[in-house]
């Protein structure tokens, strides 16, 4: 392991951003949930939860190869906290990933393009398959979407943990502005 005490200001730049992009990703589709069809916003709303969510992987990816790269600070807390944060950090990244791909390929085997910004889109390329389109909403939808709350709710409940019960620099050592050793 690392000796340094801290995640780099690149690793956490990348972490708050895939949490802000989290965020956006999840209010984009619950706006657009909110508008009723024909009214353009909707249509907005959708192109955003689209971007948003690609955006969402591409630096998810960008932080698995910065992570492959760069080892993190030593991990605090006892055994067991160490075995459950890196089981529920290896699931976030797998559910972050898996949540665009899943939602890409749900809309190809429908036959639909991905809408982008300026009029852009992903064409269709996957030959129509609406049995497995319909599988992959359900898992996109209900079982990752599910599996991502709860899986955040993990992660930022034992980050609390470790500030106010084991009084531990854990989180302390992710918030922006501090310096990096």
């Amino acid at each position: 392991m690392d000796t340094t005490n801290t995640w780099t200001n690149t690793a956490k730049t990348l972490h708050w951003l895939i949490a802000f992009l989290l965020l956006a990703v999840w209010a984009s589709v619950e706006l657009h949930e909110q508008v009723p069809r024909g009214n353009p916003w909707r249509d907005y709303w959708i192109i955003a939860h689209f971007t948003l969510g690609a955006s969402a992987l591409a630096v998810m990816v960008i932080r698995l190869m910065w992570r492959a790269g760069h080892r993190p600070p030593a991990p605090l807390g006892g055994r067991l906290q160490q075995r459950l944060a890196t089981a529920v950090h290896g699931l976030l990244y797998l559910a972050v990933l898996a949540m665009p791909v899943t939602g890409l390929l749900m809309r190809q085997l429908d036959g639909k393009s991905t809408p982008l910004p300026a009029g852009l889109a992903i064409p269709a390329w996957l030959p129509a398959n609406t049995a497995l389109a319909e599988r992959l909403e359900d898992l996109h939808k209900e079982w990752l979407w599910n599996a991502l709350l709860a899986l955040i709710v993990l992660h930022v409940a034992g980050a609390l943990w470790h500030h106010w019960v084991d009084r531990d620099a854990t989180l302390k050592r992710m918030l922006p502005g501090r310096r990096s050793r």
